[in-house]
């Protein structure tokens, strides 16, 4: 670590225990002052991961704060990570930014959350991975300058892949993959590097440098956890070696499931889905030692983001800002069953020349940085418990994320759960109207698209929002509409399926051929808004 790191570095944990930082009295953290926000994103984790959505994965951080605030039962991303980043940021479905898959161009149709409150005079800090900005194919280090006309203003601190890798390293600088400081090329050091903890600590640096300032803030923290490939540090692997050991996929699907029953966050009327075809009885599979090392990785790189998420909640909590903050926690698609197989991977992929083992193989223990492994199928199944599909599908295992909110001064029955629907658009909106700023017709110029998303408050205050007449999907030609209770999905190249959300959302009993009549008034909604955003058009209905 350079001096620079290590003279911020101390002083971040000095900030962090609350010595001497003049923000105990920063109108920010007044009672009637403009809120903080604090808005953290996970990469790829499924809905019931967290102990407070009914997972077995330690997460007493995360747990806390849903106690402290809201969790939301029914809310919605865009199935993958680039889509779901672009509409979170700018309140706007991503084909009306030219994004179609998990790549794009991002046009100028929209504005980002930073951008509006930096010129509404926030101090804005923007953290983690930067697949907001479109450039994704196409990055260089050239292009790094270009990226504060999308984060407001410098602090910031990320990477975004390049043009032949699907995934980075956790512990190291890897090619393909470009690091940006403050709008600089930037590479990570060889030891003591690890993704998420480094995350944490600009993080809290950024912080760290705003003590003083009597500007509110706004910290955007995207962590790739817990993403493939499987890395993790050994001790947290250790501690979850046993637990899937000794448990399988089986019946960790089964306790989940009735965890989520006993918390309220699923009706006791779902069934939980079958096993995924793909995958052997627990009982009956090979190799269970590295299967059950597998999720053992994946639970340690969540149980490392649950740690570093409290190192920024304490941090608030110390210098008595967390009153005033707007805190909101929520994933960017559903657990994916990706192999590892299929995956790009560049020759001579980490830059110190060792070779890397890659492939989803028995012979390849995951968890170091010389090795590239999935979780698959079998344990995506657990983590999108108890629904069906994954990221990249348009079924509830794909676009369910859980969320939780804390907001101490709005938040009127913390540590309960809601049931109202909301999607990722509406974070733009709820961070506008937190803030009291406007949503503009204009900016830097040129006109951008109304929101389509709408503020959260009153979900938070207790009452009965005004929601969406209907919310829509697509991705990769996998179309979907939710109106009400109903909704309509289909898999790419497939016919339609109407579900009932409220009997059946993990659906289990496709209604179409019994509603005819919902199927082609859902079906013309949709491609109404296909047609009007950009989107595939879906399947031809009978």
């Amino acid at each position: 670590m350079d001096t620079r790191r290590l003279l911020l570095a101390a002083f971040a944990a000095l900030w962090t225990v609350g010595l001497g930082t003049p923000l105990d009295a920063a109108p920010s953290s007044g009672a009637g002052s403009r809120p903080n926000v604090v808005l953290i994103l996970a990469d790829d984790m499924g809905f019931s991961d967290l102990g407070c959505y009914g997972g077995e994965i330690d997460t007493p951080n995360l747990d806390r704060l849903a106690a402290q605030g809201l969790r939301f039962s029914q809310f919605y991303n865009c199935t993958i990570c680039g889509p779901t980043r672009s509409s979170l940021l700018t309140g706007l479905y991503h084909h009306q930014l030219g994004i179609r898959g998990w790549i794009g161009t991002r046009n100028d149709n929209g504005v980002v959350i930073p951008q509006l409150l930096h010129e509404a005079g926030y101090r804005t800090m923007v953290v983690g991975n930067m697949m907001m900005l479109g450039q994704y194919r196409d990055a260089r280090v050239a292009d790094y300058p270009r990226l504060d006309r999308y984060l407001g203003t410098q602090p910031s601190f990320g990477s975004l892949p390049g043009p032949k890798t699907t995934g980075g390293s956790y512990f190291d600088d890897v090619i393909g993959r470009y690091w940006f400081l403050n709008g600089e090329p930037y590479t990570p050091p060889r030891e003591g590097f690890y993704h998420t903890d480094a995350c944490t600590d600009f993080a809290l640096e950024f912080l760290a440098e705003a003590t003083g300032d009597d500007r509110p803030f706004f910290l955007y923290l995207a962590y790739s956890a817990p993403h493939w490939p499987l890395h993790a540090k050994p001790e947290d692997i250790a501690k979850y070696r046993p637990r899937y050991r000794d448990t399988g996929w089986d019946r960790l699907r089964e306790r989940r499931y009735q965890r989520l029953v006993e918390l309220g966050l699923i009706d006791a009327r779902w069934a939980l889905t079958p096993r995924d075809a793909r995958v052997p009885a627990w009982d009956d599979a090979p190799h269970k030692p590295w299967e059950a090392e597998r999720m053992a990785v994946y639970a340690a790189q969540i149980d490392c983001l649950d740690r570093n998420v409290g190192r920024v909640l304490e941090a608030l909590r110390r210098v008595g800002v967390d009153e005033n903050t707007l805190v909101l926690f929520l994933s960017d698609n559903g657990a994916s069953a990706q192999g590892s197989n299929k995956l790009t991977v560049v020759e001579n992929w980490r830059r110190d020349g060792t070779p890397v083992r890659r492939g989803n193989d028995p012979s390849v223990m995951p968890g170091p940085g010389d090795t590239f492994v999935t979780y698959g199928p079998p344990w995506a199944n657990v983590s999108n418990t108890p629904f069906r599909g994954y990221k990249g599908a348009d079924h509830e295992g794909g676009i369910a994320t859980p969320l939780i909110v804390r907001w101490p001064a709005v938040v009127d029955k913390p540590g309960t759960i809601t049931r109202q629907v909301g999607h990722v658009i509406d974070v733009m909106p709820t961070c506008l109207d937190a803030a009291g700023v406007a949503y503009p017709e204009r900016f830097d110029g040129h006109e951008v698209l109304p929101l389509e998303g709408n503020s959260l408050r009153p979900i938070l205050e207790g009452k009965e929002r005004t929601g969406h007449e209907a919310l829509y999907w697509e991705v990769g030609a996998n179309p979907a509409v939710r109106k009400g209770k109903w909704k309509l999905v289909a898999r790419k190249g497939r016919p339609w399926e109407l579900y009932d959300m409220e009997a059946d959302r993990t659906e289990m009993h496709d209604l179409a051929a019994q509603k005819p009549d919902m199927v082609k008034e859902m079906a013309a909604m949709y491609q109404a808004w296909a047609k009007r955003v950009g989107a595939a058009r879906g399947p031809k209905t009978p």
